[in-house]
């Protein structure tokens, strides 16, 4: 706004007593837009030239599909691009669920099990009937040999021996091949074990953590060495860090995992017998308590390990260089009183 045009505009506003502060507003000009013709639709208006309308609005029948060519069209809205427009649904209100199946009882399940067989076998023997599949031989063995070959058993019996043997040598070799193709191979073994031990599909996938606290150093090697292995066994993650006058365990993994573990610590070994009789004597029975039990968003270790400390001091260092320091306060702070 120029000067001249912003001192008419205070002057308007002082004659009409109005706020100076308030800006003058033009009157709103409305766009119009070119109207569609009717004779022609306008998908494709948009893809004709200027004079090709203005011909369709003198003879609306004067393009057939024969004499349509490039001089009728406007080549610039073409490209090599493809639009697939996005579909959208009818606004409708959403479907019911479906019914829940009835659950059988066992009598049901039993029969229906019962009716797929009987309908399996039917099936099998049309196809013996119809000549697509080769019928099943009979199984002939020693013992009943002379009832169904009893005319061939008395013509030739040593003939018809060798082959019941062999036939019967046959299937039992069908038997051991089709065994060793579903054998399953040394590595899905061990998935499939861990997955039993170790992968409860019931619950929810989640890192727990059990802190142990043993009255007395693990001095003992044949204890130290079941706390150790279990650990490794069982996929767990932690350490075991000892040091004179107490001794801490952490483990950390999956549910099964750890109560198979809290076994072994509360219950499998027996810490009275751990330690040597005069120690003993000196400071007491030993003696091992589960601190926390809990869940973590994520694990802090990567494997189990023992570490041997010398002060109280050293303890915490070990804790605090793995991110977990409360976890030796609790175990200091824990009284079994």
């Amino acid at each position: 706004m120029s000067f001249k045009e912003k001192q008419s505009h205070l002057k308007k506003a002082e004659d009409a007593d109005m706020n100076t502060n308030l800006i003058e507003l033009s009157e709103r000009v409305t766009r119009e837009e070119e109207p569609i013709p009717d004779f022609v639709e306008w998908w494709d208006a948009k893809i004709l030239t200027d004079d090709t309308i203005n011909e369709l609005s003198c003879d609306p029948n004067i393009l057939i599909m024969d004499t349509i060519t490039e001089n009728h069209l406007n080549m610039k809205v073409f490209n090599c691009h493809i639009e697939h427009p996005f579909p959208i649904e009818p606004p409708a209100e959403a479907a019911s669920p479906p019914p829940q199946p009835l659950k059988m009882t066992k009598e049901e399940r039993k029969k229906l099990r019962t009716l797929r067989r009987v309908a399996k076998e039917m099936e099998k023997r049309e196809m013996i009937s119809q000549g697509r599949v080769e019928p099943q031989k009979s199984k002939v063995k020693m013992s009943n040999l002379m009832k169904v070959r009893a005319s061939e058993a008395t013509q030739n019996p040593t003939k018809l021996e060798k082959e019941i043997r062999t036939e019967a040598a046959e299937r039992e070799q069908a038997h051991m091949d089709r065994n060793v193709a579903r054998k399953l191979t040394p590595a899905e073994k061990r998935e499939k074990k861990e997955r039993k031990l170790f992968c409860d599909p019931t619950t929810v996938v989640e890192t727990i953590v059990s802190v142990y606290k043993i009255n007395k150093k693990l001095s003992d090697p044949k204890t130290r060495f079941k706390v150790r292995m279990n650990a490794k066994q069982n996929i767990l993650t932690g350490f075991s860090v000892m040091m004179d006058g107490m001794s801490v365990v952490v483990v950390e993994g999956k549910r099964k995992a750890i109560n198979r573990y809290e076994k072994l610590m509360l219950k499998r070994i027996n810490w009275e017998e751990a330690e040597k009789k005069e120690d003993e004597e000196e400071n007491g029975g030993n003696k091992c308590c589960l601190v926390w039990q809990g869940s973590v968003e994520k694990p802090s270790f990567h494997r189990f390990h023992v570490q041997e400390c010398l002060t109280k001091s050293d303890a915490k260092k070990v804790f605090n260089d793995a991110g977990v320091a409360h976890y030796w306060d609790l175990a200091l702070n824990y009284s079994d009183d």
